[in-house]
């Protein structure tokens, strides 16, 4: 049986060879005084910077838009980050060994960079909790239950997006960072972090449908609005199914790469 073209087990051992260079990676970043002391509070200080800004309107509903709406940005920036590090494997110079490989392409690079949307879920949770605190955010205690595995949820379907760029940052890596820095903005201005999506013409609310975060923001919401389980479900269904399309693309592009690749046309990095 083949998912998407790759036997699963042959996926799965992919997902863990590539996670085995995320942890490295993520280890040569961080060790845990400069993550907790200094990433997660530099994120901590966004969000209330954000915030602050539905305080100086006055309006209590619009604060908590956007402590939720900038709390999860965090993790789509997180995840986003993967932009990057997806091209690092031509700038060591292990690309060629990957393509010369019987590793399952998308399913080595869903591994390579896992560790942003692991390290974006904590520091967005973090985010909300923390900030509920100071904003007066009112919160059913069975309901957070639910808002871990809504952030990890999102965070995994921005970071199947955020693939999708990388895949492309490899044809022209120099651009990594404007790619992921726009995208980043668009994010943030198009997906209802900010103001609502509705705000927008048809056509750029229409788009946003196909970013994940977009849901996951509405059923972060329905959430902490004490909305029915329906109001929750269906949102949290759409970053589900929006996740797996961009997983699907990125499993085909990252195929391509490697098949244009292996024939002998080389990925360099300028």
């Amino acid at each position: 049986m083949r998912i998407l073209g790759a036997r699963p087990m042959g996926a799965l051992t992919a997902v863990r060879q590539g996670f085995v260079v995320a942890r490295a990676d993520f280890a040569a970043f961080y060790t845990w005084r400069t993550w907790l002391g200094g990433w997660l509070v530099r994120v901590l200080c966004q969000v209330a910077f954000y915030s602050t800004i539905g305080v100086t309107f006055g309006d209590a509903a619009y604060v908590t838009h956007l402590v939720l709406g900038a709390a999860m940005m965090i993790c789509v920036a997180e995840s986003l980050m993967a932009v990057a590090s997806t091209t690092w494997d031509l700038h060591l110079g292990t690309f060629p060994l990957l393509a010369a490989s019987p590793v399952v392409p998308g399913a080595y690079y869903f591994g390579r960079s896992v560790m942003w949307p692991l390290s974006g879920t904590v520091t967005t949770s973090v985010a909300i909790f923390a900030m509920s605190l100071f904003f007066d955010l009112a919160w059913a205690w069975q309901r957070l239950l639910l808002v871990v595995p809504l952030v990890l949820l999102t965070s995994l379907a921005m970071y199947c997006l955020a693939l999708v760029i990388g895949a492309a940052a490899m044809l022209a890596p120099g651009a990594r960072n404007v790619m992921s820095a726009v995208v980043t903005m668009a994010v943030t201005a198009f997906c209802g972090a900010v103001v609502p999506v509705g705000f927008w013409p048809a056509a750029v609310r229409g788009a946003a449908q196909a970013v994940p975060v977009t849901h996951g923001l509405d059923a972060l919401r329905a959430i902490e609005s004490g909305a029915g389980l329906a109001a929750v479900a269906r949102p949290a269904g759409l970053v589900l199914l929006v996740g797996l399309a961009w997983f699907a693309v990125a499993m085909t592009v990252f195929r391509g790469l490697f098949a244009h690749s292996r024939r002998g046309s080389e990925l360099t990095f300028p």
